[in-house]
């Protein structure tokens, strides 16, 4: 998913960076509990004894929107700080880095998805869906997606090439480069350009600019670094009071949305608001919060084949319940089954296809 863990060997934060890059992979545990949490007591409740409460919880503050966000807040802390040296050298470098990150893995719960869900459903799926697909960009195509979930990856490969057409134009200029990033999304964001379009589209630029706020907070950590904001005191204070004001334009919406969620009792407006408000604020504590447990942050560092694969193990788990006529039990056994399977399975694929394949993207942009 979404919040792709991408970490330079060496982080040049003027804090004590593992205990902080540990808290943020555990942070990616807790986001992507909360998404299998949201999504199991949506699809499991009804072969459940009980635990409806649940599904209300999860709806109400929508969990899967606060683990989404929270992804890319550490996407936008993370991923430009991977852009180092020369301008063409290091966006080959990143182009090969992100194609060995995402794809091999992703390709593989394509695969396993129609196998394991779509077949014998009777539903088959065009040419043209299935490349779309493949390609990660089905909404830009205009063709549905094998899995729902799939959305966020786009959002996450719109963001990469914005901080590379960023890095081209600024290079070393980090903190002017996200404040450019930030200022085209918030406007593309209020403007309200892509209302119009289908699937998440219309959020595009309200995501975006979490991600640029997220990656200015770390050229504010990295201010002596900065040719131009590293200058004197002034210019640092400069530039945390431009990175106060990006975070309470990204927080007034959705704090207005919760407001009104309480006047109207309107439930999108408290899961539109709860959603991102908490979301952001999980990132906020666990930046600051470190350290934090070592089998957390273990945990953390397989969420990427976790997300892709925690709506084929739920799948699963219903279709077994139901074919086999299992007993029902309570949603909270559900959710912890599912979520002990997903993590059993992420981490086998994080050994076997992720790491060797995040290992071969880096010898290879070595090479070329």
């Amino acid at each position: 998913m979404s919040g792709i863990n991408t970490y330079p060997r060496k982080s040049h934060i003027s804090n004590p960076s593992k205990s902080r890059f540990a808290s943020l992979d555990s942070l990616r545990a807790i986001a992507c509990f909360l998404v299998i949490w949201h999504h199991v007591s949506e699809s499991l409740l009804q072969i459940a004894s009980g635990g409806a409460w649940m599904k209300e919880v999860a709806e109400h503050y929508d969990f899967g929107r606060i683990g989404v966000v929270a992804f890319f807040c550490i996407s936008g802390f993370v991923i430009p700080n991977s852009l180092r040296g020369e301008r063409f050298p290091a966006l080959r470098r990143f182009a090969i880095n992100r194609f060995f990150r995402l794809y091999p893995i992703y390709w593989l719960s394509i695969l396993i998805g129609l196998l394991a869900i779509w077949q014998g459903s009777g539903k088959e799926w065009p040419a043209t869906t299935l490349l779309a697909n493949f390609l990660m960009g089905a909404t830009f195509m205009n063709e549905p997606h094998v899995m729902g979930l799939y959305w966020t990856l786009e959002i996450e490969l719109v963001f990469y090439v914005f901080v590379a057409a960023l890095y081209l134009a600024f290079t070393r200029h980090r903190l002017l480069a996200c404040l450019l990033g930030f200022a085209l999304s918030y406007t593309l964001w209020q403007s309200k350009l892509l209302w119009e379009y289908q699937g998440n589209l219309p959020i595009l630029g309200d995501l975006l600019s979490i991600m640029f706020t997220t990656a200015t907070l770390r050229c504010v950590c990295e201010l002596d670094t900065d040719p131009f904001f590293g200058k004197t005191n002034y210019h640092k204070l400069a530039a945390k009071a431009l990175l106060g004001v990006m975070v309470y334009l990204t927080l007034s919406p959705f704090l207005s949305g919760i407001q009104k969620g309480f006047l109207t009792g309107e439930a999108p407006w408290f899961g539109y608001g709860w959603g991102h408000a908490l979301g952001i604020g999980l990132f906020a504590l666990f930046f600051l919060l470190k350290p934090t447990p070592s089998w957390l942050a273990s945990a953390g560092r397989t969420t990427y084949s976790a997300y892709l694969f925690h709506a084929i193990v739920f799948d699963l788990v219903a279709k077994l319940w139901t074919n086999a006529e299992l007993p029902q039990v309570r949603l909270e056994l559900l959710l912890a089954l599912c979520t002990t399977l997903t993590f059993a399975l992420a981490h086998l694929c994080y050994r076997y296809i992720e790491k060797p394949s995040i290992h071969l993207g880096r010898r290879l942009a070595k090479k070329f």
